[in-house]
């Protein structure tokens, strides 16, 4: 599932994912649970720890902080500890 602004080049993606979008250029940047600030929280967090921890990344390793950086995102909420979360899912079979 998808949150966009209306940015022409997201047209493609509705073709594969469930798409919805937000009309900024009419100031709406809200409407129901369909916004477009999660991903821009979730980026700006994600580009600060780069900078502020490892400075820079190659291409070859992107991939690799973007999923650690989606399941610690996923999981901040939880009650648990994350490594204890972690410990546990990779405990099940």
């Amino acid at each position: 599932m998808l949150f966009t602004d209306e940015w022409a080049a997201y047209s493609p993606l509705g073709k594969s994912y469930y798409h919805r979008r937000i009309r900024h250029r009419d100031r709406i940047y809200v409407e129901g649970n369909t916004h477009t600030q999660s991903v821009e929280g979730f980026f700006g967090h994600f580009k600060t720890d780069i900078r502020g921890t490892h400075h820079s990344i190659s291409k070859r390793w992107l991939q690799t902080y973007l999923n650690e950086w989606v399941w610690r995102y996923n999981h901040r909420d939880d009650d648990s500890a994350q490594f204890m979360t972690l410990l546990d899912s990779a405990a099940r079979p």
